[in-house]
This record gives structure tokens, C-alpha cells and sequence, in this order.
């Protein structure tokens, strides 16, 4: 039978693999490609980046959970809308 336990040595997330992340207020950060981690004021920081470029940092602590995309996610344009549109 093959082991399906993540060894505390392995990564959990890929870098340059895009996931849907959630923190455990609530948040929900979609389509975002982890970058790796950052060592900031005594924790390592996931860091995280949109598809517009714009970084997202999450503390470990605050991290709730994660989903691999597999470019199954519709995008706007799959529906002719803008992103921000404003309405």
C-alpha cells in the first residue's frame, strides 16, 4: 500500500503552480501562482502572485486551505466580461 502522509519534509504547495487559496477568515484569493516563501518577522511568509501581477503574502497561520487548478476555471473573458466592470 503506498503511503498518502505528506513527510514534514516535503512541500506542501508547487512553486509556479496556480491554486485557489483561503484564509481562515473567510478570504478567498483565485487563481494565484505560488512564488515560495519569505522569511518576515520570524515566520516564513507563502507568497503568492495574481494574474495581474499583484502579490498576495499569507501568513501559515491564517492559511486555511488550498486547491490546484488545472486550468479548468472559467476566466471572464470565457464570458465576455470585464473584470471590474463597473456596473
Amino acid at each position: 500500500m503506498q503511503n498518502k502522509f505528506i513527510s514534514l519534509d516535503d512541500e506542501v504547495l508547487k512553486i509556479n503552480t496556480e491554486y485557489s487559496v483561503g484564509t481562515n477568515d473567510g478570504k478567498i484569493f483565485n487563481r494565484v501562482t505560488y512564488k515560495g516563501t519569505k522569511y518576515f518577522a520570524g515566520k516564513n511568509i507563502m507568497c503568492f502572485e495574481t494574474e495581474n501581477h499583484s502579490q498576495v503574502h499569507i501568513n501559515p497561520s491564517y492559511y486555511s486551505f488550498s486547491v490546484e487548478e488545472e486550468g479548468q476555471y472559467p476566466k471572464p473573458e470565457d464570458f465576455n466580461i470585464k473584470e471590474n466592470q463597473n456596473g
